[in-house]
């Protein structure tokens, strides 16, 4: 069975022009505290930014499978904007 699990890259994203929209806030959110890494796989798990606040531990452990990119996220998405 092949896998067809696309992966996003967050400069393939398809921001709208607003930069209000869900989309265009979790991307600022996450380059704005050095966790674009972490996009692909926030945005292949369907997690927007209104729900990155309710993730629980296990769901991060669930969503970012590489380790170091988890680890950077957990430690990071409660920092303030650098």
């Amino acid at each position: 069975m092949e896998n067809t699990t696309e992966i996003f890259d967050i400069e393939d994203a398809d921001i709208d022009c607003d930069p209000s929209s869900d989309e265009s806030k979790l991307i600022t959110f996450l380059e704005e505290r050095g966790l674009s890494s972490s996009y692909p796989y926030l945005k292949k798990s369907q997690v927007t930014f209104e729900s990155l606040e309710y993730l629980t531990e296990d769901d991060i452990k669930e969503v970012i499978t590489p380790v170091g990119i988890r680890a950077l996220f957990r430690a990071k998405r409660f920092e303030s904007a650098s």
